[in-house]
Parts: structure tokens; C-alpha cells; sequence
């Protein structure tokens, strides 16, 4: 199951990488406000501005984007879950990311989650690597090949991968990212996916604004029960109840020339086939040393 999750992170990696090399021959500046490194200078771009979606950029080797968030959410299920296929309900998540960056390219990830998990209160880790081919490159393309462990909240293992891409354009910063993943559990759907997508711009040097939309549970968009005569019947491969969507804003605060990122923003969950919608909100610090 993971090689199948693996195979689809690379097709959707695959197209990405061909427009690439047109990429790497644009050598224009990420952004007019910010400087730039000389050529073979270790990488300065680290960039946060994202709620969700997770940015493709990495520290400099030795060096760790440390990150707190914090998240509420009054949907059912909702993206306030750290991970794709735990079935949580609402309330507060806490989380706390570290990420290494061991050579040029080479970043270890951990992510330790906990909230609240039915009428208690779980724990989860998420730890893998990522490999990050555009990390000194002098043009605005970003991408990042991530994998690992997780265990989630109900102390289920599993295994996740992920893909995600940037692009800048002036003070413009486009974003996706492909998340999958599989847990060892009983009930679950065989793959649970994710996919985010975001746009960020930079109004002064110390402040950007964005736009970002999650799509959650993907997978339950393609499975159908034909069983009208039933609604509480769970539907085979519907393990968490159907597509869940969110769209929302957020405002970035980039300090310490551009060391410390403080994100915040509110969102809306819905469910467009029950026509339920749920107020979400998270906020972000992290800091690069």
C-alpha cells in the first residue's frame, strides 16, 4: 500500500518536474523586497506563510524551523486532525514540528499532535525525511518528496507520503501540496489523501495575506452507496463519512528578517452533501535557528 501511495506522490511529482528546467532558466529574483544569496551561499529563502499547506522550502544544513500551532475547529471532522484519516471530532489541537536540515536538499521532519480524540484525549507523531532538488536554486520553483511513520491519534501506526510545490512569481507565492497516507487499522480506507492548494502575497516586507483551500478525505469522492433504504449503514471504503472541504484566510507576520513567521486565520469547513458548515481557526509561530 505505501509503494502504491509512493507511486502516486511521483505522478504527481512527474509533470511538475518537467516544466522545471524552464524554471531554472528564468535565474529571477523570489522576491524584489528580500535579498538574495550569492551563488553556492547556503539557502536563505526558509519561508512560512502558509496555515495549511506545507511550504517546500528547508532550513540550511544544521539548522531547524522550530513551529507551534495551535487549532480549533467545530466540524465533525475536520482539518484540525493532524493527520488524514484520524476521526476526531472538533475541538483544540496542539502541535509542535521541528525540521532539520542535514545536507543541502536533506531535511528530517517531526510533528507531535495532541487534542482531543472522542471523550478523551490522544497523542501523535508524525517523523520521515524529505528531499527538496530546487533547495539553492536562483528562481522562484520550490518542490519537496516527503515520506515517513505516523501514529495517530488513537495510537494506530501507519506511513505517509507527500509532495508539495511552490512558485513565486514577484510578491506572489502559489502553492500545492499531495498528501497520503495508510494506517494499520481496522475500518480505515485503504489510502487517505489530502490535497491543499494556496496563494500569498507579500503587501510590505513584514506582512503577507493569503487565500488557501483543503480538500480532505479525497478518496470518498470516488465511493458510492448504492444502498438508499440504509443511511446509517457504513459505506465500504467511506471510513470517515464522505469529502471534507475548507477555504480560508490568512495574515503572516515575517520578523527577525524573515527568521520568525507568525500565522493566523480563520476558515470554513463544509460539507456540501449534508449542506453543513463549521467555523475553523488555527494559528502559526515558528522560528528558524
Amino acid at each position: 500500500m505505501f509503494f502504491a501511495m509512493m507511486r502516486c506522490a511521483i505522478l504527481v511529482a512527474f509533470p511538475i518536474l518537467l516544466v522545471a528546467p524552464s524554471a531554472l532558466a528564468q535565474n529571477a529574483p523570489i522576491d524584489a523586497d528580500k535579498p538574495q544569496s550569492k551563488p553556492g551561499a547556503e539557502s536563505t529563502d526558509v519561508s512560512r506563510p502558509w496555515l495549511y499547506n506545507d511550504d517546500p522550502t528547508i532550513p540550511a544544513p544544521l539548522h531547524v524551523v522550530a513551529a507551534l500551532t495551535n487549532t480549533y475547529s467545530g466540524n465533525d471532522r475536520s482539518v484540525s486532525r493532524a493527520f488524514a484519516s484520524a476521526d476526531d471530532g472538533p475541538g483544540i489541537k496542539a502541535g509542535v514540528t521541528a525540521q532539520l536540515g542535514l545536507v543541502h536538499m536533506v531535511a528530517l521532519d517531526v510533528t507531535g499532535v495532541v487534542g482531543g480524540f472522542g471523550a478523551g484525549v490522544g497523542g501523535g507523531l508524525m517523523a520521515g525525511a524529505r528531499f527538496a532538488p530546487f533547495d539553492l536554486a536562483k528562481h522562484g520553483f520550490r518542490l519537496a518528496i516527503a515520506a515517513g511513520y505516523l501514529l495517530d491519534l488513537d495510537q494506530s501506526s501507519g506511513m505517509y507520503a507527500r509532495v508539495t510545490a511552490s512558485y513565486d512569481v514577484g510578491r506572489l507565492r502559489l502553492a500545492a501540496m499531495f498528501h497520503g497516507e495508510h494506517v494499520f487499522r481496522d475500518g480505515s480506507d485503504p489510502v487517505d489523501i489530502f490535497v491543499t492548494v494556496g496563494a500569498s502575497v507579500r503587501l510590505v516586507p513584514a506582512f503577507r495575506v493569503g487565500l488557501e483551500y483543503v480538500v480532505q478525505d479525497l478518496e470518498e469522492a470516488f465511493v458510492k452507496d448504492d444502498d438508499d433504504d440504509d443511511d446509517a449503514k457504513p459505506v465500504p471504503g467511506a471510513a470517515e463519512g464522505g469529502v471534507h472541504q475548507f477555504l480560508g484566510v490568512g495574515g503572516t507576520f515575517a520578523l527577525l528578517h524573515d527568521r520568525l513567521f507568525i500565522n493566523f486565520g480563520p476558515a470554513l469547513a463544509f460539507r456540501t452533501e449534508i449542506g453543513k458548515v463549521e467555523p475553523v481557526g488555527r494559528a502559526l509561530v515558528s522560528y528558524t535557528f
